[in-house]
């Protein structure tokens, strides 16, 4: 097993990893002490689990665990934090599992089994990432994070801010945003779960295969049948369709 212990506080991170060593003694470990080195840790590094201290300095704990459950095959992650018990509470739904600081052998033992088993029953685990990405996609709105994941072809990863997204497209089963900057990119989300993350940051679903952002809508023009297209500020004013359906949607966001 392959684990990050990500936590600011060197105690704490030694305090853990002592535990996990007994518990796991063919572990294998990372320590990171902020959002920055996670991330680069996480990018980097085949990981399993993540023990993420939820008060990490910026970007905290969730935020990290946000980006970070973007990546295709996410590694596992555990809370580790001294919120209150309605809080762990809500993590349990989504989380693994999280543990309590200071922490305690007979409970990370519970979640060491726990995470052994989701490990080894890959319908278990995929049932817990998306309970995961859910949460967070919720959790997020309340919390400002305004960037997503973007893949190229060549398999990097850059972090987009929102604004700086056009559309986003399905397209063969699969989803991708057009940027600024005129790059298409792959985006590992569907447009049901992008639309409830982005309608708070001026994104609308307009059409069952497309989500634009408002304001770089330059122009709409009447189609047929009560339909219209759509076309965005981009150099090439690229014409997007506009479903009668999703035209009422649009009217009442707007005022139009």
């Amino acid at each position: 097993m392959r684990i990050l212990i990500a936590d600011d506080e060197k105690p704490a991170r030694s305090e853990l990893r002592y535990i996990l060593e007994n518990l796991i003694p063919t572990a294998v470990f990372f320590e990171t002490t902020n959002g920055g080195e996670t991330l680069e840790t996480v990018e980097k590094e085949t990981l399993d689990v993540i023990f993420l201290d939820i008060n990490m300095p910026e970007p905290d704990g969730l935020e990290i665990a946000a980006i970070v459950m973007e990546e295709p095959e996410p590694p596992l992650i555990v809370f580790a934090t001294a919120y209150s018990q309605h809080a762990l509470r809500a993590f349990e739904l989504a989380a693994v599992d999280y543990v309590v600081k200071p922490f305690d052998e007979q409970r990370l033992e519970k979640t060491v089994e726990r995470l052994r088993r989701i490990l080894n029953e890959r319908t278990l685990l995929e049932k817990r990432q998306q309970a995961l990405r859910q949460y967070l996609a919720q959790n997020m709105l309340s919390r400002g994070l305004t960037k997503l994941w973007g893949e190229r072809e060549n398999e990097n990863r850059v972090l987009v801010d929102y604004r700086e997204i056009l559309w986003l497209v399905a397209q063969d089963k699969k989803v991708y945003m057009r940027t600024r900057a005129g790059e298409t990119l792959r985006v590992n989300y569907t447009l049901k779960e992008l639309a409830t993350r982005l309608q708070a940051h001026n994104f609308l679903r307009v059409h069952k295969s497309y989500i634009v952002n408002i304001d770089h809508i330059a122009e709409v023009a009447p189609w047929f049948s009560g339909t219209y297209i759509i076309r965005m500020d981009d150099e090439n004013r690229t014409e997007i369709p506009l479903s009668r359906r999703y035209a009422a949607y649009l009217k009442r966001f707007t005022d139009w």
